[in-house]
């Protein structure tokens, strides 16, 4: 689907005419009536000069009288999804009576396209227009636009019948704010700096509608190759986080390349989760995967925000550098190293402290058996078992104490690592 719009540059419109040449004077012959004679012909004025020295999607050319103020209507289909070029260009031509434009390109099926230009000045309005050849186009990883778009709960957005709901707007806003601040930066660092995403406020090569409503984001592709995203605020994990819209954007993103052929499901995502040994913590499968993994915390969702080097080659990069250490991820794995370490020693200090509190039921029964065995008194040797027995129990109930009391301490600081949020 990586094919190079073909360019074809026409040469349309007037070009200046030579006037009409005025008639051989003759003589009259003097036997002719004068009144009969045929009036002269008035000499054809020469038309205004107006043409396009060359038009393409994308760019044109025009020559025309100095000053003169042009408007150029761009005659595009822009496809189902598509935001298609500007639809009008105005400028003015300079001393020479050249002026030319250059316009945003974006994906839009391949056919024809117009140029209609209208120039008005000292000789007046005149018009001519030129057809421009569309190819076939594919986006590119290395370099590409778009659009963050907002959707209106009232209003909608065709296409999409999932439910709306104002009370998403506020995540929709934040979302929004997230995804204009972050995505250029994180679509080069998912990338390795290989790709490079520009943001435009229109005439996108695909637009990322951010939708409050409840179902799961997805990647669209019309049968005429415009494409576009929908992503929404509640999906199968519930609320998507405003740090984690910026992760379902590049997963979305990604579908555009990613993942077709025989490791690949009819949903686009890999049917085997492959480990990259060069990514680590929740990146490790890449972002392509299905149910992607992510990491859970109390209270939040981290989810991976870096691709793969097999996604990687999906999208065209041939040599894939290794990923730059990613602070987050290297936050995170400290925490969940540190909670793992500690989720352990609770659990064999828990067993510790069954253990013993199992032991002591036995010690009780043994004491008391004693006790109301001799009511008056024990001979020597049985009270000796005795109190044997009641400082193994005390000791006992002392050692367990004071686990209990290391194992709660363990326990709180264990829950506080887990609420503490990542500085990223």
């Amino acid at each position: 689907m990586e094919l190079r719009a073909s360019r074809l540059v026409l040469l349309a419109g007037l070009v200046v005419a030579a006037c009409a040449p005025t008639a051989s004077p003759r003589a009259v012959d003097p036997t002719t009536d004068v009144s009969a004679t045929t009036a002269p012909v008035a000499p054809t004025p020469s038309p205004v000069p107006l043409a396009i020295a060359s038009s393409t999607y994308g760019a044109i050319e025009i020559k025309t009288l100095p000053g003169d103020n042009c408007e150029v209507a761009v005659k595009v289909e822009p496809g189902a999804f598509g935001d298609g070029p500007p639809k009008i260009l105005t400028g003015r031509a300079d001393l020479t009576g050249a002026l030319s434009f250059t316009y945003a390109a974006p994906l839009v099926p391949a056919g024809n396209g117009r140029h209609e230009v209208t120039c008005t000045g000292t000789q007046g309005v005149r018009s001519t227009w030129s057809q421009f050849d569309i190819g076939l186009k594919g986006l590119e990883a290395k370099s590409f636009t778009a659009r963050i778009q907002a959707v209106d709960p009232i209003a909608g957005l065709d296409g999409v019948t999932t439910r709306l709901e104002p009370s998403l707007v506020a995540a929709r806003d934040a979302s929004v704010t997230r995804l204009n601040d972050t995505l250029v930066k994180e679509w080069s660092a998912a990338t390795r700096g290989l790709g490079a995403l520009k943001l435009v406020p229109s005439s996108a090569d695909i637009v990322i509608y951010v939708v409050p409503g409840r179902s799961n984001s997805l990647h669209l592709t019309s049968p005429d190759g415009s494409q576009r995203i929908l992503l929404y605020m509640v999906d199968d994990l519930g609320p998507v986080s405003t740090e984690n819209s910026v992760a379902v954007a590049l997963h979305e993103l990604g579908h555009i390349w990613c993942c077709r052929g025989a490791d690949a499901g009819p949903d686009g995502h890999w049917l085997k989760s492959i480990a990259d040994p060069l990514l680590q913590g929740v990146d490790r499968f890449g972002l392509m995967t299905h149910p992607v993994t992510c990491l859970v915390f109390p209270g939040f969702v981290t989810c991976p925000n870096r691709f793969s080097e097999r996604e990687l080659h999906t999208m065209g990069f041939a040599e894939v550098p290794a990923p730059p250490a990613d602070p987050c991820v290297s936050q995170a794995n400290a925490l969940v190293t540190q909670i793992n370490a500690l989720d352990a020693s609770l659990a064999s200090s828990r067993a510790t402290i069954d253990a013993t509190n199992a032991r002591l039921p036995g010690l009780e029964g043994q004491i008391g058996s004693m006790e109301r065995a001799y009511p008056g008194g024990m001979p020597p040797d049985v009270y000796a078992t005795y109190t044997a027995l009641i400082s193994q129990y005390n000791a006992l109930v002392n050692e367990n104490n004071a686990r209990v009391d290391a194992f709660n301490g363990d326990l709180e600081q264990r829950n506080a690592l887990a609420r503490q949020p990542l500085r990223c």
